[in-house]
């Protein structure tokens, strides 16, 4: 809404009614036709499409930036599949013949539309490729971060038994991945109402879905704020317009800059760089389990990317340098000050025992070991592991082809 100009928005106020939507509540039936299209301010609606036996799955997801209604932008109208709550909220409503009519008036309402539908098919297409090659933990990761976002809140009424339906998962493997949520710190998880704590933190068990998500969210309002600066000049970013009328404020959600035009892109970038580095990222928690990894941190360790997590880090390393390391990772989350040890990777059916350099720094809170993994066997014999198991720098220091301060 706050992409259109001023009299864009004008036309269409008087047709629009704030609505409240509780968390539950279906507002379309399979198979029936479209009363209404919504646009919701600070609540989600998901898509659910249900088996004869009754099981179910989620098929899409709709938050602030999107509308219920993509049958009659197609030129149908009845939905397939059930519309329900997912979190209650406000919305704006407007029938299904006076958004038909707004659309035949409004090319640029119409515009806008479609590519909210190309948003939602990537969307659902993301979804089958998620729930087919993603463990619980993962997906339960995104749908969270994602929920979230959708209706601009931290503070998720949703039970286990819901997200279970959501996911097309059972109910115990939701309450285990979110327990552990729990204990790592990222989200408190009561009856019926999960809040998020670390979005941050939680974003690193998300499977890839999630930054692939994001990217896609974020093409969408360039390209709607790149609509909306067409014809009149009308700038959506610093749009915001009440309506006497019917109280609707329009207010930007997101709405990047012309500045920002490059921003995914740029994203891409260090995803990319992320991913295909020669060395490897690996990520762990406070306890040492492995929380990430690129594609080169996961041939190190000898595992699939996918199936990485809550592995302890110590379960790859030869029994000589398991102790070594952990004091070394107590001294990583304590301190500020960069370091680095040298471990010895156990053989794999795939390779043989490796010396591997560990660079590593805690993130800001102290939660987290982010280290760099580089093979060093051809540089330092493995009896020197265990004579030299590691050192740290405080301040910068000129460092060996062998990785030992000079």
């Amino acid at each position: 809404m706050a992409t259109l100009s001023p009299p864009e928005q004008a036309a269409l106020a008087p047709y629009l009614e704030r609505v409240t939507l509780a968390s539950g509540q279906v507002i379309v039936q399979p198979g029936k036709a479209l009363q209404h299209v919504y646009f919701p301010i600070n609540c989600s609606l998901t898509w659910v499409s249900h088996t004869a036996e009754g099981e179910s799955a989620e098929l899409a997801l709709v938050g602030r930036d999107g509308l219920i209604g993509v049958p009659l932008v197609l030129g149908a109208m009845t939905m397939q599949h059930t519309v329900q709550v997912q979190c209650g909220g406000q919305a704006l409503r407007i029938g299904a013949d006076d958004f038909l009519r707004q659309l035949r008036t409004q090319g640029r309402l119409h515009q806008m539309a479609l590519l909210y539908v190309q948003r939602q098919m990537a969307q659902m297409a993301q979804s089958i490729v998620c729930s087919r090659h993603h463990a619980v933990s993962e997906r339960l990761g995104h749908w969270l971060l994602n929920n979230a976002q959708g209706a601009n809140t931290r503070e998720l009424r949703v039970t286990h038994e819901t997200i279970s339906h959501m996911l097309g998962v059972r109910r115990e493997s939701v309450t285990q991945a979110a327990g552990r949520f729990q204990a790592a710190g990222w989200i408190d998880n009561h009856r019926g109402r999960i809040t998020l704590k670390d979005t941050v933190g939680l974003s690193t068990m998300a499977c890839e879905c999630h930054a692939r998500s994001q990217l896609e969210s974020q093409r969408y309002l360039q390209q709607l704020a790149h609509l909306g600066r067409q014809n009149d000049g009308h700038v959506p970013a610093v749009a915001s317009r009440e309506s006497v009328d019917t109280g609707v404020v329009f207010t930007p959600y997101g709405m990047p800059s012309e500045d920002d035009d490059s921003a995914a892109s740029d994203l891409q970038k260090y995803v990319d760089a992320y991913d295909f580095a020669p060395v490897g990222f690996v990520t762990l928690d406070a306890q040492g389990r492995v929380l990430q990894t690129n594609l080169a941190g996961a041939i190190l360790l000898d595992i699939q990317r996918s199936q990485c997590q809550n592995h302890l880090f110590s379960d790859f390393l030869e029994v000589s340098s398991q102790a070594s390391f952990a004091q070394f990772h107590q001294e990583v989350l304590k301190g500020q000050c960069r370091r680095y040890c040298l471990v010895e990777l156990t053989a794999t059916a795939h390779r043989r025992a490796m010396c591997v350099r560990i660079d590593a720094t805690a993130d800001e809170w102290g939660v987290e070991n982010r280290m760099v993994l580089i093979d060093v066997s051809d540089q330092v014999p493995l009896h020197e592991v265990v004579l030299t198991p590691w050192a740290y720098r405080s301040t910068p220091s000129v460092v060996t082809p062998l990785g030992y301060r000079s």
